[in-house]
């Protein structure tokens, strides 16, 4: 089996995750006993995954809220169904499992995250599974633990929260979803596809844009989320995207721009002219001067490749240069206060934004308006005209 499978992102963060659950579902028990005192009492195991649900929430307020009321509704909805016990206690913790899926991607946010690993719809469905098997297996296990305490004769307070906190360790180990066989960041997935296919120059540049974005990412990941700091991580992913497709589109025109195929093509092109020249045949000769004529094109054409790769080349150096600028920005907002760094942060987000957006067009304009002066320099072929036909006498009137 593949190691990557089985390999735990971000294990601190689960274990927060069920640390989380413990307590949510140990506060569930105590709930759920004193609902049952007053005459009123709550299935455990609806309250267990709602308390975990709401206890894990994350992302900003307005995420947090949502969630939260996604986890008290939807896991209340099986209830009310009409369906067997075991299907609905598996429905209702699918859906916790879900929410506590789509609570890691809140946390960091989907659009703040740059060269990091993040959970997908799989993830989802995955969570769900995993949230109503282990939750059926935690409610069977809770249940003969509390006839066990009910025997010992365990304080009632102690029994309620230490049989929650069991359920509530099933439902916050379904979580591991979140964190197995995750997808990888889109840019950085297409640049480790582009970069072998890539030689030379671009290679070196795609492979060290690769390694500063990843850098961004580091320092991004330590940064408060903001909205700042989500449209500075498009901006990185745009910029270090537009850079390997740049490069991508030179992956097999660098085996022809060597100096050795050209002056292969010299070669061959001086052989034909030399051959023209020694031809004693008049159509041969016609024949070997077109062949010497489309070669000295192409070795033309070559040149105008290398003069093109120049620029191409030169505008992904100035990519590369600002993603360096953005890793040494980032750096530096690494200490100070949080409302200096959301302040600073924003700046930055709208600094890179405008330098990209300028780069990018004074690149294209700089390329159309070469390829423009290169279009008006080209000669203009005459036209051969053959011999004139001879005029009939008797077709001419006299006016």
């Amino acid at each position: 089996m593949n190691a990557t499978i089985l390999q735990l992102h971000h294990r601190e963060a689960f274990e927060r995750t069920v640390t989380r659950a413990l307590a949510a579902g140990a506060g569930a028990g105590l709930l759920q006993l004193v609902t049952a005192r007053i005459g009123l009492p709550l299935p455990l195991a609806w309250l267990v995954p709602a308390a975990v649900v709401l206890a894990c929430a994350q992302g900003d307020k307005w995420d947090r809220v949502l969630l939260g009321g996604l986890g008290l509704a939807l896991t209340a909805v099986p209830y009310f169904m009409g369906m067997a016990p075991a299907w609905t206690v598996a429905c209702s913790a699918a859906a916790a499992g879900s929410l506590l899926v789509r609570a890691r991607l809140n946390e960091k946010g989907v659009e703040g995250q740059v060269a990091e690993a993040r959970p997908t719809l799989v993830h989802l469905g995955l969570g769900a599974l995993l949230g109503a098997g282990l939750t059926l297996a935690g409610v069977e296990i809770a249940r003969v633990f509390s006839a066990r305490l009910v025997d010992l004769a365990t304080p009632a307070l102690l029994a309620a929260g230490a049989t929650g906190a069991i359920l509530g360790l099933f439902v916050g180990l379904s979580s591991v979803a979140a964190h197995l066989a995750l997808t990888a960041d889109p840019v950085e997935a297409r640049a480790e596809e582009l970069i072998p296919r890539l030689e030379g120059d671009f290679r070196t540049q795609c492979e060290r844009a690769l390694a500063l974005y990843r850098q961004c990412g580091q320092s991004l990941a330590l940064l408060p989320r903001e909205p700042a700091r989500e449209e500075l991580a498009r901006t990185l992913a745009r910029i270090t995207r537009d850079a390997v497709e740049l490069a991508s589109e030179w992956a097999g025109v660098e085996a022809q721009l060597e100096e050795r195929a050209q002056a292969e093509l010299l070669a061959e092109r001086d052989e034909l002219e030399r051959s023209a020249k020694a031809s004693t045949d008049v159509v041969a000769r016609r024949q070997l001067e077109a062949a010497a004529a489309s070669l000295a094109e192409e070795v033309e054409r070559l040149g105008e490749l290398k003069v093109r790769r120049e620029r191409i080349l030169a505008r992904l150096r100035a990519e590369v240069a600002l993603l360096e600028r953005a890793r040494v920005a980032l750096l530096s907002l690494r200490s100070g206060q949080a409302q200096l760094k959301a302040a600073e942060l924003s700046a930055l987000a709208r600094r890179f934004r405008a330098l990209s957006s300028v780069q990018w067009e004074e690149g294209q304009s700089l390329d159309a308006v070469a390829t423009q002066a290169t279009l008006a320099s080209s000669p203009i072929q005459p036209v051969e005209e053959g011999p004139a036909e001879p005029v009939d006498p008797s077709r001419i009137r006299l006016s």
